[in-house]
């Protein structure tokens, strides 16, 4: 289940229900977590927590996983690549981590006015916030933005971010570093690796 969900948000307990409802197998969430602590420990998983963006504090018990050698990730998916953009996400947050730097799931909560005008909670996510010494980084990582819409909603965070921290949209293609119109830094997987991840 965490091959197919990379860079999902889980945890214990939506794992245990998973396999309960999927698999008709009753597995409790201690022997989750003891499982997927043997992963960590053998080196087959790293851990992503939520970190609030405004509280600056870590935040709630639903993390991100990411496969260290993606390689026995796509064999255990028998080499199906449902998600180009997961994978592109578990490349970007394995060399920042690789280069020393702490990455967590950016988080924060805004009040929005619904299609009513009332005032809803809403929940916004940056996928990773790196730090390194003095360095912080806000990165969202997407397959492709040809498309208004993916580009629209893979920016929309940072437009609700007033900080001075560096903001940066990787995408897979070979796109040479630039700022958008907004100060947005847009840049291609290949330069961002040989850039910012090191």
């Amino acid at each position: 289940m965490i091959s197919s969900s990379t860079g999902s948000l889980l945890n214990s307990e939506k794992i245990a229900n998973t396999f309960e409802s999927v698999r008709h197998e009753n597995i409790d969430k201690q022997t989750v977590e003891n499982y997927i602590g043997y992963f960590k420990d053998a080196f087959l998983l790293r851990e992503a927590k939520r970190y609030d963006l405004k509280g600056r504090k870590e935040i709630g018990a639903l993390r991100k996983y990411y496969f260290i050698d993606t390689g026995l990730r796509n064999a255990r998916l028998n080499f199906v690549f449902p998600d180009e953009g997961q994978m592109l996400e578990n490349i970007v947050y394995n060399e920042l981590c690789y280069n020393g730097y702490s990455v967590n799931v950016g988080a924060f909560d805004t009040v929005e006015k619904d299609k009513n005008g009332k005032s809803i909670r809403k929940n916004n996510e940056v996928d990773f916030y790196a730090t390194k010494g003095l360095r912080s980084l806000y990165i969202q990582v997407t397959a492709d933005i040809s498309n208004v819409d993916t580009r629209e909603r893979e920016l929309k965070p940072y437009f609700k971010l007033n900080d001075q921290i560096q903001k940066i949209l990787v995408v897979n293609k070979p796109i040479s570093e630039m700022l958008d119109e907004n100060g947005f830094t847009i840049i291609g997987i290949t330069d961002f690796l040989l850039r910012y991840a090191k």
